[in-house]
Formats: C-alpha cells, structure tokens, sequence
C-alpha cells in the first residue's frame, strides 16, 4: 500500500512534468509564432528566410502590403518585379507563383487575394493546363484557410519546426557579419520575396541543349485530344467565374500568352493540336472581351521564339524574354483583340515555318 509521502511525491511528479510539457509546448509555439517562416500572421520584407512558393504563398495572399499581383505557373516565376517599380513608383507587386500550378490551384490561390485594393492583377494562361483532365489543389491547405486547428498544425508542424524555423533563425545569424558579395547567388535569390520560384540562375539556355532535350523526348507534355476543345473552354468559363471579373470594376485584369519557343509551336503542329490551340486563343479573346476592366497581352509572336538560345526548353524562357513580357504588359502594343487577332496569329504561324524550315536538317519529319 502506497505512503501518504509516496503519493504527494507521484502528485508532486505528474505536476512538474506537466508544467514542463505546458512550458515547453509555449516555447514552441512562441518562437514559432515569432519566426512565421511561412508568415502566416505578419510578412517581414527584409527577412532571410528560405521560402518555397509552395508554403509562402498563402501567407504572402494573405498579410502582404500590395497592390498588384502576378498569378500563375512556371511561366511567370523569372519576372523581374523591379520593372514595374520603375515604371510606376506607386505599384507595390507581388508574386504568386508555383510550378505546374494548375487551374484548380489558381482558383484557389485567387480566392486568397486581397481584390478591394487591388489596383491590377497579371494572369498568365497556359494553354496545356487547360487540357489536364483531373486536377486537385495540392497547396497545404493550412497555410491558406484560417481555423483554430490550422494554426496549431502550423505552430507545432513538421515544416515549421523541424524543416524551416531552425534553418530561418541560424544562417541569418550566421550569415549578419558576411560581406554581401560573399553570400551565394543561390542563397539570396532563394530569401527574396520578390524571386520566390525563380531558377533562372540554375538554368541552362543554350539552342543544343533545347534541341538533345527534345529529340530524347523530354520537356514535353502530353495532350488528350478527346474533347480538348471543350475541355478547354469549360475550364476557362470556370477560371473566369471565379475570378468575379465585373465585382472589380477598379482592378485591372492583365491576361497574358507567354513567348513559347517556335519549337513547341511546331511540336503542337507535329502532334495534331496547332489548331485546337489557335482556336482557342479566339475563344479567350472573346471571352476577355466581355469586360470592361481585362485585356488580354499576346507575347506569342516575338521574334525570338524562333531562337532557341532564349529556352531552357521548348516553353521555358530566359530572364531577358522574362524582362520583355513584364516590361510590355501595359502597353497597347502587345494587346490581342478581335481587330488584330487575325494578323497577330498569322504571324505567330509565319515565324513557325521559319523555324521549321530553318531547322529542317534535325527536326523530326514525322
């Protein structure tokens, strides 16, 4: 039978451990709440902490002071945002970007954004991701919607503190006494807010590269030519509905076709959907034309897409197309319209069979 001593003992035991456990869970939490790595209550513009677009994205929608934004994939992670700074001293950008983000993704990601101050909006359009058949959000949903248990997986989750707060608090430290030039490119284009994403660094953009990557079959997606057309269309329809176009009459909708490479148009040929495509670049243009505040930009038809050492890969292009298309996107020039798609289409096709007959001596034939 246990002693009165030996009880308040095991009381006196069961008390501290819990005060230690409650203690150290405040820890935790505190310092994750005060690291925020993914900034999911407050975003430190200066900070340098590693940041995944994937994870960061949510909390940059969500807490960061803007009043423009670039949605979208791959496509637009390479654009320089100090281009619009100096155009217009007033716009205060921002990045929203992920690769391969798909349309549910961009939906979803949409829906986060803060649209009553917003002054413009950048919308990149990938014409192969509106024919991926199943799509799901693949974001980690507690960084984006706001709940009591979101926060919690937050503040104690595996990201937070075992992959990111550690690193987020030891190399800036570690990193304070350095001299600027001595800290790795790498290193300073991953903890800027401003190049979430970009890889242009690590890229390789070279015309023998583009060419071996593609002749080994490489860099190319696959497209369902089962119903693409309405496909197409439907998920478009969805994308716009979404975005409440005519609730933002003050927001300028910006939609953009970037500048794949000649060869993936002459891929889309080779493979039986150059058409489908055209078609429906005619479709989004009625479509954008219905609103008052959109435009669509059409960056198709510059003539460097016939040159490869632009590429990374038959679509992905080097930071000086990236600079061209952000440096472009206001002006009038670029935009697509029922008056000019015409002309503008044929062109893109014109610069395609230069392409193709320029290179005809390794293009694969069928």
């Amino acid at each position: 039978m246990a002693t009165t001593e030996n009880k308040y003992s095991y009381k006196r035991f069961l008390i501290i451990v819990s005060v230690l456990t409650i203690l150290m869970l405040s820890a935790i939490g505190l310092m994750s709440y005060i690291v925020d790595p993914f900034f999911q209550f407050r975003v430190e513009k200066d900070s340098r902490y590693f940041l995944n677009p994937w994870l960061i994205n949510g909390g940059l929608a969500k807490n960061y002071d803007y009043n423009t934004v670039i949605l979208g994939s791959s496509m637009v992670q390479n654009y320089d945002l100090s281009i619009l700074r100096k155009k217009d001293a007033s716009v205060k950008p921002i990045k929203l970007s992920s690769g391969g983000m798909n349309n549910k993704e961009m939906e979803y990601l949409y829906s986060f954004i803060k649209k009553d101050s917003l002054k413009s909006i950048i919308i990149n359009i990938d014409i192969p991701q509106l024919n991926l058949g199943f799509e799901e959000v693949r974001f980690p949903r507690f960084l984006y919607d706001n709940t009591f248990l979101n926060k919690m997986e937050y503040l104690y989750g595996y990201e937070t503190c075992v992959r990111f707060m550690p690193i987020d608090i030891i190399l800036p430290l570690y990193l304070k006494g350095k001299n600027p030039e001595d800290i790795s490119p790498a290193y300073k284009m991953k903890t800027d807010i401003d190049n979430i994403g970009n890889n242009s660094y690590e890229n390789e953009y070279n015309a023998e590269y583009v060419k071996e990557l593609y002749l080994s079959g490489r860099t190319v997606s696959l497209q369902n030519l089962d119903g693409m057309r309405e496909r197409m269309r439907a998920k478009l329809d969805t994308l716009l509905t979404c975005m409440e176009i005519n609730k933002y009459k003050k927001t300028e909708y910006k939609f953009v076709l970037s500048p794949y490479s000649a060869l993936y148009w002459y891929h889309t040929r080779k493979n039986g959907y150059y058409n489908q495509f055209i078609d429906f670049v005619y479709y989004l243009n009625k479509s954008v034309e219905k609103y008052d505040n959109a435009k669509l930009m059409f960056f198709s038809d510059f003539d460097e897409i016939t040159d490869l050492n632009y590429y990374t890969d038959i679509s992905h292009f080097n930071p000086e197309l990236s600079n061209k298309v952000i440096d472009n996107v206001y002006n009038p020039e670029y935009e697509l319209n029922s008056s000019n798609i015409e002309y503008k289409t044929q062109r893109l096709d014109s610069l395609v069979n230069v392409f193709t007959e320029k290179n005809k001596d390794w293009l694969p034939k069928n």
